[in-house]
Order: structure tokens, then sequence, then C-alpha cells
């Protein structure tokens, strides 16, 4: 596993952006994890965060103009990660995000950044992808607003789930939208990275946790 995946993977810990316990998610099933990047609220956390999404972009090599944050958590991932991208990999690539309801003066426009048009090359930055929702959203209002070409999305964690039509979310994106995703770790990698060793003098995944872990991936993983 390359040394950046295990670096995010103890921060995410560390930051307490990923839990471990019992969380009752959205889709209202009980999971034994949970990923919340809102936990990155300070200057160092949110840098390491970018850092992170930055060495992923880079790493799975798709070339874009534009990276693209959904309102709201993708707001400071987009504008971090290319800030980072720029200051500590020397990669030149402009931000844009949507507002969650379009201004009535000035300029009315929902996007905020770079302007996008049907020759934009846009790669897409969230958190997670659990049935897709957000995705689908962010891509209709990228069709009404300049329809650039979405080359990528890169997700935090792919939580190597079924959606509840009990499909591959993940895939179910890729297909609909003919758009590869990608994700700076997924679970297995997570479970590898952290199953009975220390983090900060605490092992997150320990015998139980991980039996809890291999039972919901049974019913629900891919």
């Amino acid at each position: 596993m390359e040394q950046y995946k295990i670096d995010f993977i103890e921060l995410l810990v560390r930051a307490g952006a990923l839990k471990f316990g019992e969380f009752t998610l959205k889709s209202g099933r009980v999971a034994p994890y949970f990923l919340n990047v809102g936990s990155f609220y300070t200057g160092e956390l949110l840098t390491g965060l970018a850092r992170a999404y930055a060495q992923a972009f880079l790493a799975v090599g798709v070339e874009a103009e534009v990276i693209f944050g959904p309102a709201y958590k993708g707001i400071p991932l987009s504008v971090a990660t290319v800030a980072v991208l720029s200051a500590q990999f020397k990669k030149e690539v402009s931000y844009c995000f949507n507002r969650k309801e379009a201004k009535d003066h000035g300029e009315k426009s929902l996007l905020v950044g770079a302007p996008l048009n049907e020759n934009t090359k846009v790669f897409l930055i969230d958190d997670v992808i659990t049935a897709g929702t957000a995705i689908r959203e962010t891509m209709e209002i990228l069709k009404n607003n300049g329809n650039p070409q979405v080359v990528g999305v890169l997700i935090a964690m792919d939580r190597m789930e079924k959606n509840n039509e009990g499909v591959n979310a993940v895939r179910a994106i890729e297909e609909e939208f003919k758009v590869p995703v990608f994700s700076i770790v997924n679970l297995d990698e997570v479970v590898k990275a952290l199953h009975g060793k220390q983090v900060g003098g605490k092992v997150y995944i320990d015998g139980e946790m991980m039996e809890e872990i291999a039972d919901y991936r049974r019913r629900y993983g891919v």
C-alpha cells in the first residue's frame, strides 16, 4: 500500500473523522464505522486532508483543468486541494463549487470559481458515495451550467457497499455516467492498515471490531 494511503488512514482516525462503534446511516443501515470529513476543521487537518486528495489525484493520472467540489463539504475540499497542488506539487488546477441557492443579484450564477464550458475538463471530489444521490445532483447541476466534460470522480473512502438496489454503489455511478470513480482508500485498505495496530496508542480495529465489520460486509458488502 502506498505511503500516502497509510498516512491518510492514520490521519482519519487521529482527526476523529473515521469512527468505529455503532452508527445509523441515512439508508437506515446500522454500520460499525462512520466517516465524516467535516471533522477536518483546523488548518493543519484540512491541509492534511487536501494533501491526500492531491496525491490521489496525481496518482490516478487524469488530466483536468478544474476540481469541482459540491456544496457544502466539497467547497473547502476543492479550494484546499488546488492550493496544495500548487504549493506542494507545482500543479496548477482551478477550483469551482456550487451554491445551494442561486444569487438574485450581481452575478446570478449558481457556480463560484473557474468558468465552465463544454470544453472544460472537470474532476469531481467528494467524501463518500453511499446511494449516489449527491453525485447525480452534481452531474445535473454541471449539465445545466456550462455542461463541462466530467473526467473523473474522487472520494475519500470507498465503503465497498451495495446501494439500496443491491448494486455496487460506485460501479453504478461509473456505468450511469461513463466516468471513472477513484478513492483515496477503500475499506479493505483501512482494515489492513488498522487491524491489530496501534495509532496514537490506541487499537481502532481489534478482533471484536473486525468481526462486526465482517458481519456488516456479509450483509451489505460487494
